[in-house]
């Protein structure tokens, strides 16, 4: 006990003061001084080297603002190892650890606030252990072998905002676990494990929680009251991992029943992508009404829009349902979603976007349709959306030409992508009553031969154009002309382009344009061919004078015109066709 009293009775450490060690005298470790004190490191070494460190660092009074012991053979912290150390941050990492001894934490528990015991050996929680840190805020866990988390696992830990048990091999969690975390636990992660069912009881002391995820365990289902705890974030997905092989180790969620989340009146977050759920009943998400903003149910199996279940969440701001099995959607779907600002229903199995399905949808803000077979568009299908609709995905489907009529109400559209369709032909009024607000159009990868004399003339503010990999022989300055002004990227790679003065606009484009990246060019030759010399050159480079062509004066950006930055790698060029130097 003296000993301790002389050892701990350490005097106020100020800021300035701080100073490491001789480097010789705690080899193998390292030290470096940061702004709130030191830093020291010890990897790849043994018990008694770190323990010949600890000593020397005790001989003066000094802030070790991280302590991390990596790597080593450490199976034992034994106790009494810091004292006389004033720890704020303690990591023993990777190092084989096994057993924390009863008092091997004490004389540290004052001060320290974080502790990563992660990818260890430990079997259990380390109750005695940790009883006397009261002034944790985070104490990671993550990859161990912890089986069970009994009654009062973590008492004593009253401060604790943060705790993380990622993959471990729980099954158990006893109905008292978090007893003394009540009113702190902010974020809790018992995802990676071996549960079965949601541990309810024990989740409902958490009455401060914001945060939990469950991913990568074998629940099945879940049900009203399982959720008896005011959480603010959920994620409870099951494929956060790169190991196809490991992900059958899990089971999955088949079904969301009535009431599934009741209690949770305060969630704003729930994650449930890529499971197995292929029913969710009409009362799945009562109680969530008020306060949830963001669903995400993509990754299922779900053959239909839940409508019934959805028309609850008058709040919800978006709605994520990409990558399951959809096969159409009507007019009412969406009731009840009249605050959504983002819906997402890419990679479904949709064929037709029929009229008024989105009507209910007032403040939608972008919507995402890619990946889907959708060959029609109803002219009346974005009925609703003229107000706030920005950014509209419309790629990877079918459609053999622009949906024109469906999209001339949308007068806010900014960004319209219809890359990787089977659009052959543009008309002369494609963008005619919409065009004046679109900055980005996207139309690679489709089988556009030829391009409008005038359409183009409504793109007033497009900055970004991207006709890569069309069939487009020619592209006429009489097209380009009414967009150069604001055009900053042009992307017409891959096409069977001509080397012919109709292509002279783009060397005073070029010329003209102030964020052109030089280097990128000289990385890449962006080329045409000449059809007499069966050649290839640089467009940027093409012999004007040869061809008998007029060289244009550079393109100038209007006075009154907003210049930004360059929003793609290449900045601001023209790709006709690339070939690396």
């Amino acid at each position: 006990m003296l000993l301790c009293v002389a050892l701990c009775a350490r005097p106020v450490v100020s800021q300035g003061t701080q100073q490491c060690p001789a480097s010789n005298t705690i080899t193998p470790c390292s030290c470096t001084v940061k702004k709130n004190g030191l830093d020291i490191l010890c990897e790849f070494t043994e018990q008694q080297h770190i323990q010949k460190a600890m000593n020397t660092l005790r001989s003066k009074p000094m802030i070790i603002f991280y302590l991390k012991l990596r790597h080593n053979n450490l199976a034992k912290l034994p106790s009494y190892i810091f004292l006389g150390l004033d720890i704020r941050h303690l990591t023993v990492h990777n190092s084989s650890l096994a057993v924390i001894e009863d008092s091997s934490l004490s004389s540290i528990g004052n001060k320290l606030t974080q502790l990563d015991v992660s990818q260890n050996s430990l079997a259990t929680i380390p109750t005695s252990s940790f009883t006397h840190l009261n002034h944790l805020l985070i104490l990671n866990m993550n990859h161990n072998k912890v089986t069970a988390v009994h009654n009062r696992a973590f008492i004593g830990l009253d401060t604790l905002e943060i705790l993380t048990l990622y993959e471990n091999r729980i099954s158990v969690v006893d109905a008292e676990a978090f007893k003394g975390l009540e009113k702190k636990l902010k974020r809790l992660n018992i995802g990676g494990n071996e549960l079965t069912a949601v541990p309810q009881k024990a989740l409902a002391l958490l009455e401060n929680l914001k945060k939990l995820e469950m991913q990568e365990n074998r629940i099945t289902s879940i049900s009203e009251g399982d959720f008896a705890v005011k959480i603010r974030t959920i994620f409870y997905v099951t494929n956060v991992t790169q190991s196809r092989s490991y992900l059958k180790e899990f089971e999955y969620v088949t079904a969301v029943h009535n009431r599934a989340f009741i209690g949770l009146d305060t969630l704003e977050i729930l994650t449930l992508y890529e499971n197995r759920i292929s029913v969710v009943d009409a009362e799945a998400f009562k109680g969530l009404e008020k306060k949830l903003k963001r669903l995400n149910i993509g990754g299922n199996e779900l053959t239909a829009v839940p409508q019934k279940a959805l028309a609850l969440l008058e709040n919800l701001k978006k709605l994520e349902m990409q990558e399951n099995r959809i096969t159409s959607i009507s007019e009412g779907d969406f009731a009840g979603l009249r605050n959504l600002d983002s819906l997402g229903l890419a990679h479904n199995q949709l064929r037709e976007v029929p009229a008024q399905v989105f009507s209910h949808l007032t403040f939608l803000n972008s919507l995402e349709l890619e990946g889907n077979q959708i060959q029609r568009i109803d002219e009346k299908a974005f009925a609703g959306l003229e107000e706030n609709l920005q950014y509209l995905r419309l790629g990877d489907n079918r459609l053999h030409d622009i949906p024109s009529e469906a999209l001339r109400p949308l007068h806010r559209l900014r960004h319209l992508d219809l890359r990787s369709n089977n659009i052959t032909y543009i008309s002369e009024d494609a963008f005619t009553g919409y065009g004046d607000s679109i900055t980005f159009l996207n139309l690679q990868k489709n089988m556009i031969h030829q391009l409008p004399t005038m359409g183009f003339d409504n793109l007033n503010s497009l900055e970004t154009l991207n006709l890569q990999n069309n069939k487009l022989q020619h592209i006429p300055e009489e097209i380009m002309e009414p967009i150069l002004d604001t055009l900053r990227v042009v992307d017409i790679m891959d096409n069977p382009l001509i080397c012919d003065c109709e292509l002279a606009w783009y060397e005073a484009w070029l010329s003209g344009l102030r964020d052109r990246d030089d280097e990128m060019m000289q990385k890449k030759r962006t080329v045409c061919t000449m059809v007499n010399e069966h050649r290839e050159y640089s467009v940027a480079k093409m012999p004007l004078e040869k061809m008998s062509c007029k060289r244009k004066p550079p393109y100038g950006r209007p006075s009154g015109a907003t210049k930004t930055k360059p929003i793609i790698a290449t900045n601001a060029l023209l790709i006709i066709a690339a070939r690396w130097l």
